[in-house]
């Protein structure tokens, strides 16, 4: 999958009705690599009217920014060990997000999601980032920093290297 692959997808919703939530711890390797998509997401002028929300391993403490947003769908974009090669992007079917090992959260995502549910009636999709390695101290691997990078590349982009 490429940029111009993950547009079309979302072509259903003007930039403003949709959260882009990253997720992901950046001092644990891969585990940081939903942050520097989101990161190089924004700076992409298709969605400069969207939401971002950098929610590293807490996305539950923006539920209500959520909730009062005028927002139809809620993209999460994580780490997760799905069985791709490091670095392999992929969208991930929601009903199995509990059964594929999602990063490190407090809250289940899943949770998140229904509460949300339960207060806005809302889509929401997953972005799943195969990572290489999730050690403590570790940076990004080349391999998944490699794929992100030719990811926006596709479109022509600046690349952003760490999440703010």
């Amino acid at each position: 999958m490429n940029f111009i692959d993950f547009k079309r997808l979302l072509q259903g919703y003007q930039a403003q009705e949709i959260i882009f939530i990253g997720l992901g711890n950046d001092i644990r390797g891969d585990d940081g690599v939903g942050l520097v998509f989101v990161d190089n997401l924004r700076e992409k002028t298709e969605f400069q009217d969207s939401i971002f929300i950098l929610a590293r391993t807490n996305p539950e403490n923006y539920l209500q920014k959520i909730i009062d947003s005028r927002a139809k769908l809620v993209v999460f974009i994580d780490a997760c060990k799905w069985g791709g090669r490091p670095g392999e992007i992929t969208w991930l079917d929601g009903e199995k997000i509990n059964k594929i090992s999602i990063s490190t959260h407090a809250f289940s995502i899943k949770m998140v999601e229904e509460y949300i549910y339960s207060q806005k009636n809302i889509e929401f999709k997953y972005l799943g980032i195969e990572p290489k390695s999730m050690e403590i101290g570790e940076p990004l691997s080349e391999e998944v920093k490699n794929h992100v990078h030719n990811f926006f590349n596709a479109a022509g982009s600046k690349w952003v290297e760490f999440a703010k």
